[in-house]
């Protein structure tokens, strides 16, 4: 296995090692049965096929297969650079300020850097540092992160950009990061944090552009923008600075009225958190119309490089528009220079404007640690930070030839940061956004918005005939240790404790160790919560690339009514006065979600999930409303898009896209004057009767006396159908939400006998019984409980990749990561 999957999941066991991949015997591409692993069948066109994302999952699989081969020449591309100098003309460092020990150190300092580890400065680095400082230890390893402990510092992309690792060091340290630049990304090196280039076609007069046309032409509309975990209302800018055509540029004569053609790659792709925060000022609203192009197994097995497509076609598009790198510039195509302000200078992006960050879309490499608020950095972290910044330090990474040293006054700035006590907290503050944008695997899809449920409270009396469940009989007599978390609404509730002793009294030979930890570590055995986050770097992804092996899921429950918290039904509110009867899964998708090129159906992205602009529905006369709306826009009010019921709401009718219709309008949990926290699901619904022609989507507890909840219908011609106890239940509402159970299995072997027979016991007669007695989540039916009940008996392969003929690579492909 290539070094770089060791660390493709934060803080990987030193014992995972090096693993060699079986290939499959013949030289045929298949794809994978859901979940399952298991090779069925070519791989079909990747057209849009108008399916549901369930139908796309059943055929195609969950991805585990493309993501092998994707990572895998990823993997090997990027190794290939590691080691190797693109840029060998060396700058004085005379103006950098040489490293001079403020104080003598000693005790062992860990770096995390999967790059840094990888590249040419790790070992310049530790000598160095040792030579000023004979009594300390550097160890640099690929993978680890401060929030866990395991590293002092940790680099790589900016923390801050991605919300849920933000949200989670947070949650774990009870602190802000602590975050300097240490170098500045390459020039056309990929993998090496090559500079954003906007480029244009050949033909394309354009002169220059500013950052803010940038924002007005990739972005939306917006509400706020995030400022690290805080959501920041003075991002927030109109439609009016949204530019179309190439006409609002000032381009006049033929191009004056033609529509800019937007080339992107996928939104959940951590490179797009980095434009966002340098040209829409932290906001997250993108341009509706955008083609996103993703990296993708061809059925030849070799992989398709999204940078280098999306720049070919954008070549032969004379209208088109793309943010890429310099590695994947090709003839055909011209890079636009860019101003700070209107006002420039408007630069040109080359090696120079990047050492010197004149050309404003230069992306950073950053560093984090721990600093306890109103508390210095530990000595040992300071004395090395200074040294990374320091003229020894920053020659160390030209001589890497890859990234560029920041400029010297950056790093005088940064040397002086260091000085800085921890930032104070509110504890108010700290983490608001948590539980929205990343709630704990073994929680529910959102937190309770109230603060008022009580988990220990049965907030539903009524008992379902359980008759058509299975009764438990045990298959096998079992004994040792199941481990599971001590924490989340399985424990916190009544019915983890009750299914534990039931258990025990058909399974006597059975313990449970209980205490949090994680199953993608291998901390338990065995978790049960909300679905784990399936795209690109999302939990279930994380399994795969670390194991080579999808999780075993099984749906143990189903969510609850109107329970706030407990994963409720979502809900489609519009005001009291709008007349519509009902809307279709595939009218919501064309109501809150934008065209879209793919979407991401499990782990993958497949472009089966696209659909066309067409099928946008932007005003209440499309759906034939002819009231005081019929000739207004649908004002869509949601959730800020990086809370993590959003993906639920893609996965559930975006067919797992992630474009929006970007006039929509995010509401996100605040804080009152009073510091007491906002209810964003009672705020939106209030905005929606407040306006009669708004609607939103929330749990059906927080409808109010000028909304009502809309009749859903899973397809066409299928019956409208409103959320109650019954339907969500059933299944026959097609927003209800799932709780499920997740567990290793190893290829090829049967799932752990204990762990098969709690779930069978979890999934019978009286462990459903046990669920509806706690009152807030709904039992299975009989039907969906023996469909899981199949999956364990499930027996599966290996996931083999096919292997690819050697050929010689295009210069652009070569380039490109």
């Amino acid at each position: 296995m290539s070094s770089r999957r060791q660390a493709a999941v934060k803080d990987r066991p030193s014992g995972a090692g090096r693993r060699t991949r079986v290939l499959m015997a013949s030289g045929c591409a298949f794809v994978v049965l859901a979940g399952l692993g298991i090779p069925v069948a070519a791989q079909e066109g990747k057209r849009p096929t108008g399916e549901t994302y369930q139908q796309i999952l059943d055929r195609l699989g969950d991805g585990m297969l493309e993501n092998i081969v994707i990572r895998g020449e990823h993997n090997a591309r990027t190794d290939s650079r590691a080691k190797k100098r693109f840029y060998t003309d060396l700058s004085t460092m005379s103006d950098y300020p040489a490293y001079q020990p403020r104080q003598q150190v000693s005790g062992t300092i860990k770096v995390s850097g999967l790059y840094l580890h990888d590249g040419l400065i790790k070992d310049e680095w530790i000598k160095e540092f040792q030579r000023f400082q004979p009594g300390a230890k550097v160890v640099i390893s690929q993978g680890g992160t401060v929030a866990s402990g395991k590293v002092h510092i940790q680099t790589g992309p900016r923390i801050n950009d991605r919300l849920r690792e933000a949200s989670e060091y947070e949650r774990a340290t009870g602190q802000r990061i602590f975050e300097i630049d240490w170098a500045t990304g390459s020039y056309d090196v990929p993998g090496w944090s090559p500079g954003f280039v906007i480029f244009v076609h050949k033909d394309n007069p354009i002169a220059h552009m500013t950052v803010e046309q940038l924002d007005g032409i990739f972005a939306g509309a917006r509400t706020g923008g995030w400022k690290g975990t805080t959501w920041d209302p003075s991002a927030a800018r109109g439609p009016e600075k949204n530019l179309r055509t190439w006409g609002q540029l000032g381009l006049t004569g033929e191009w004056a009225n033609q529509p800019i053609h937007i080339y992107g790659r996928p939104l959940k792709y951590n490179i797009q958190l980095g434009f966002e925060r340098k040209v829409f000022n932290g906001g997250d609203i993108w341009n509706e119309n955008t083609m996103e192009y993703s990296h993708e197994m061809n059925a030849d097995g070799t992989r398709y490089t999204s940078s280098v497509e999306m720049v070919k076609d954008m070549a032969a598009d004379k209208y088109g528009i793309v943010f890429s790198d310099m590695g994947s510039a090709i003839p055909g195509v011209r890079a636009v220079p860019i101003g700070a302000t209107d006002a420039g200078p408007f630069v040109p992006i080359s090696r120079e404007s990047l050492r010197d960050r004149s050309y404003p879309l230069f992306i950073e490499q950053w560093a984090e640690a721990r600093v306890a608020p109103g508390k210095p950095l530990d000595p040992l972290v300071k004395e090395f930070l200074t040294f990374m910044l320091s003229r020894e330090g920053q020659d160390a990474i030209q001589r890497d030839g890859k990234w560029f040293p920041i400029p010297a006054a950056r790093a005088r700035e940064m040397i002086a940061k260091l000085d800085e006590l921890g930032a104070p907290v509110d504890p108010r503050e700290l983490g608001l956004q948590t539980e929205m944008i990343a709630p704990k695997k073994w929680d529910g899809e959102s937190p309770d918005e109230t603060g008022k449920v009580n988990p220990k409270q049965a907030y539903y009396k009524k008992r379902f005939d359980l008759s058509d469940l299975p009764a438990y009989t045990p298959a096998a007599q079992v004994s040792g240790s199941i481990r599971m978390p001590a924490s989340g609404q399985l424990m916190g509730s009544t019915v983890g404790q009750a299914l534990i002793d039931a258990f025990k009294r058909h399974q006597p030979g059975i313990t449970f160790d209980l205490k949090d930890g994680d199953l993608n570590a291998g901390d338990v055995d065995l978790s049960m919560g909300r679905k784990w986050t399936t795209y690109f770097a999302g939990e279930f992804y994380d399994f795969q690339m670390k194991h080579e092996r999808s999780p075993r899921e099984i749906r143990v429950a189903t969510g609850s009514f109107d329970v706030s918290g407990w994963s409720p039904a979502m809900a489609i509110l519009v005001n009291r006065s709008n007349p519509i009867k009902g809307l279709t899964i595939k009218q919501l998708d064309g109501i809150f979600g934008g065209p879209r090129r793919g979407g991401w159906v499990s782990t993958t992205w497949r472009r089966q999930a696209g659909r066309s602009a067409e099928q946008n529905i932007r005003s209440w006369s499309e759906l034939g409303i002819g009231n005081i709306c019929a000739s207004k826009p649908i004002d869509v009010v949601v959730p800020p898009l990086k809370y993590h019921i959003m993906s639920v709401f893609e996965r559930k009718v975006l067919v797992g896209g992630n474009i929006w219709n970007d006039d929509a309008h995010e509401v996100p949990l605040a804080l009152n004057p009073d510091k007491s926290r906002t209810v964003p699901n009672a705020d939106r619904a209030r905005m929606v009767g407040n306006d009669p022609c708004a609607i939103t989507f929330a749990g059906a507890g927080f409808s109010n006396d000028k909304t009502r909840l809309v009749p859903i219908a899973a397809a066409d011609g299928q019956p409208f159908v409103l959320p109650t106890l019954e339907t969500v239940r059933n299944g026959s509402y097609p927003l209800g939400l799932e709780v499920y159970a997740y567990a290793d299995q190893l290829p090829d072997q049967p799932l752990d006998p204990k762990l098969k027979e709690f779930l069978r016991f979890v999934l019978s007669r009286e462990g459903q019984d046990i669920i509806q007695r706690d009152g807030k989540w709904l039992p299975l039916t009989g039907a969906m409980a023996r469909a899981e009940l199949k999956k364990l008996d499930a027996i599966i392969p290996q996931v083999k990749a096919p292997p690819v003929a050697p050929k010689k690579a295009a210069a652009a492909s070569e380039g490109a990561n």
